[in-house]
């Protein structure tokens, strides 16, 4: 199943494999975020192709471009059915730094929503690292509701996560 949304002037399609050098350079505009998931500023190309293969194994599982004017500004992973719960999840939702506050990230999102809704989920489920305020402010405003914290592996580290879910 190949995904293509289009909203305005956004364009959601799948992250080929030969586009991952541009997802690298995303993932290192937010070097604070490499920190709180790897442990440092800079994410390697070597190590993005391997968690993208590692996700790729999940059947229900689409990584995801998010381009402004044919640019890529940013990923997103999602699953359409987790096998571990068999919920929806956003497992990633990442914009490149230099158009964060621009409300790139919160269109995105919503049509990420959209297409769970099309789909007959009643809900939407994220993970957010517990020390990742932003990220934490941004789920909340968007109508995501803490429902219980874990310790799991994000990136190379081991650290208590929020597992936020919205209803639909």
């Amino acid at each position: 199943m190949i995904l293509t949304f289009l909203n305005d002037d956004l364009l959601i399609n799948p992250l080929e494999q030969q586009e991952l050098s541009l997802a690298v350079d995303i993932y290192n505009s937010n070097p604070n975020y490499n920190v709180i998931t790897n442990g440092e500023p800079i994410l390697t190309l070597a190590e993005l192709n391997q968690e993208y293969s590692d996700t790729n194994k999940y059947a229900s599982g689409h990584w995801l471009a998010i381009r402004h004017l044919g640019k890529i500004i940013g990923i997103s992973h999602i699953l359409i059915e987790n096998p571990n719960d068999q919920k929806p999840w956003i497992g990633l939702l990442l914009i490149d730094s230099s158009y964060q506050g621009k409300g790139y990230g919160k269109k995105a999102y919503l049509m990420l929503e959209e297409y769970f809704r099309s789909l007959k989920k009643n809900t939407i489920h994220i993970g957010v690292i517990a020390s990742n305020q932003s990220a934490l402010n941004f789920w909340g405003r968007l109508g995501f509701e803490q429902y219980r914290q874990v310790t799991a592996s994000v990136g190379k580290l081991t650290q208590p996560i929020m597992c936020m879910a919205k209803f639909l």
